[in-house]
């Protein structure tokens, strides 16, 4: 038979390895998922395709800088990059000028399935409607050959944003790349937060809505007793004023006649 010394300390290390659940959250920490870290292989590839979507579009938005400023990216980009950049900037100049497709027939023969994609016209179009599906295609084209060169090396996206925050060269987000960011965290929280976490975090928002309800009753109430009690207050001062003057004016009347009587 085995003795209370020998049982009692089994028993209290198989209580210390069991971690309590946490059954409800923290008010205060109600928007923050108890994990910290994605538990499916499937909801991390998600994230990396959302993390390279915002540092491409990123890169992008940054291309026509880093082409205006050669000298200060020659340490991370090489000749043959930077080389690409300045096509692609040439490129979607010619675009955004309408030039015609022939004029940069230099830049867009050198891209994949140039060949391909020229069978693929639609002859029921005018030439310069298909021009510019050319020019969406080959300018497509033209930015994933660059993207894939700039960020073949690790780190050098980082080190490019260094660069431009050291010279105040980096340039303010547009609306899109700001959605993508929220809808990238809003993401993120929703992956890392349980199935748990969210009927307690719809409970929580729930009784948080009732005593919001709650409360606004209560402030009408107590804003209409306030109102009454200095309606009221102003009505008994009121009152008190035409008291005290007519009580004046009233004495006043008699001193009048008294001193009249006088005379």
């Amino acid at each position: 038979m085995s003795s209370p010394s020998l049982i009692s300390p089994l028993n209290k290390s198989r209580t210390s390895d069991v971690k309590p659940i946490r059954l409800q959250l923290d008010p205060l920490r109600l928007h923050e998922p108890a994990r910290s870290k994605l538990s499916t292989i499937e909801t991390q590839r998600i994230m990396i395709v959302f993390d390279d979507l915002v540092q491409n579009m990123e890169l992008i938005e940054i291309l026509p800088v880093i082409a205006l400023h050669t000298d200060l990216f020659k340490s991370i980009i090489d000749t043959e990059t930077m080389n690409e950049i300045h096509k692609h900037e040439q490129l979607k100049q010619a675009y955004e000028t309408n030039a015609p497709l022939q004029s940069v027939s230099n830049i867009i023969e050198k891209l994949p399935q140039f060949e391909n994609y020229a069978r693929r016209f639609d002859k029921s179009l005018s030439h310069n409607a298909n021009e510019k599906i050319a020019y969406h295609y080959y300018i497509q084209q033209s930015i994933r050959n660059v993207l894939r060169r700039l960020l073949h090396q690790q780190n050098r996206f980082d080190a490019i944003k260094r660069i431009l925050l050291n010279n105040n060269l980096l340039p303010q987000q547009k609306d899109i790349m700001q959605v993508l960011k929220m809808l990238r965290e809003s993401a993120m929280e929703r992956f890392l937060t349980t199935p748990l976490e969210e009927r307690e975090k719809f409970e929580q928002m729930k009784n948080l809505n009732t005593r919001l309800s709650s409360n606004e009753a209560i402030i009408a109430k107590l804003e209409k007793e306030l109102n009454d009690a200095i309606a009221e207050r102003d009505a008994e001062v009121s009152r008190q004023w035409l008291y005290f003057l007519s009580t004046y004016f009233s004495s006043l009347n008699d001193h009048i006649c008294r001193v009249y009587s006088y005379y």
